[in-house]
């Protein structure tokens, strides 16, 4: 069997984010939900033009333009939400504080109420949803939040969802820390990876293995401007900040979420200096 995959990418400007929707023979599986009234809506009758149910939701990490939306896409249906209990865990810690910093900025489209996961899943589980099998990696941390997991899909496809392990033509989200992690992740991850034809990604187009050393070169990339425009302290001042991020901008010109190079810098210098965070 091989699923149709349509990606559904959000008219939410900043972000852009992507959901996608498997489309198997008799069901759908939709994977990540995006982050607005509006977005979330739009995703919901996308799948409904499909004319097939919605076995189940898959959400693969808990950052909100990921999850908020499986409010308006689940309704009031007994859909099951499948992730993994470090996912869940982060949504249940942020998502008040979630509200509280973005609610003023969307207005009506920020959605109020989450929709919570239903079913946990384990690292190296095999999941079957409707006729669909997927085999799930809980990576941890080592992403762009402190929860995060890859989901492969078995079939003819080779497809795997990766949420945000990368972001193909885009600045990265580093704000929550962990680099390092992250970085271990995509050595440890590669060999499996390598395996899966097609990875669709939380932000940018669907990408392959090469990716992983783009990623991989832009992180070393920033990490070392980040030491330059700080003499090696890690430490940012309004002036540093600035000529970091315009170098970074002009190295990768033609990158999305401008706006995650300098919003992301302080944090990660911190990281780079030894200075613990949490």
């Amino acid at each position: 069997m091989k699923t149709k995959i349509h990606t559904y990418t959000s008219q939410e400007p900043m972000l852009k984010v992507n959901a996608f929707i498997a489309e198997g023979d008799n069901e759908l599986v939709i994977v990540d939900t995006t982050l607005t009234k509006s977005d979330s809506l739009a995703l919901k009758q996308q799948a409904d033009a499909l004319g097939k149910p919605v076995a189940g939701i898959i959400l693969t990490h808990g950052h909100p333009d990921h999850v908020a939306g499986t409010y308006h896409v689940k309704q009031q249906q007994d859909i099951p939400v499948f992730a993994t209990p470090a996912v869940k865990q982060l949504m249940l810690d942020t998502e008040q504080a979630k509200h509280a910093q973005w609610s003023g900025m969307f207005g009506e489209e920020w959605i109020p109420q989450w929709a919570y996961p239903t079913e946990l899943v384990n690292h190296g589980d095999q999941v079957r949803i409707g006729n669909m099998t997927f085999s799930v990696l809980d990576i941890g941390a080592g992403g762009d939040c402190d929860a995060n997991s890859v989901w492969l899909l078995e079939d003819d496809n080779r497809a795997a969802f990766i949420g945000d392990l990368l972001y193909k033509n885009n600045h990265t989200y580093m704000n929550d820390g962990g680099i390092l992690r992250w970085l271990s992740n995509l050595e440890v991850l590669a060999p499996t990876m390598k395996d899966y034809a097609a990875f669709y990604v939380g932000h940018g187009p669907v990408c392959d293995i090469k990716d992983f050393e783009k990623q991989r070169a832009y992180f070393l990339r920033y990490c070392s401007e980040v030491l330059k425009a700080t003499g090696g302290t890690g430490i940012f001042n309004d002036n540093s900040r600035k000529h970091f991020e315009e170098i970074m901008l002009s190295a990768f010109p033609d990158y999305g979420c401008q706006f995650m190079v300098a919003l992301s810098a302080d944090n990660v210098g911190k990281e780079l200096a030894g200075i613990h965070q949490h």
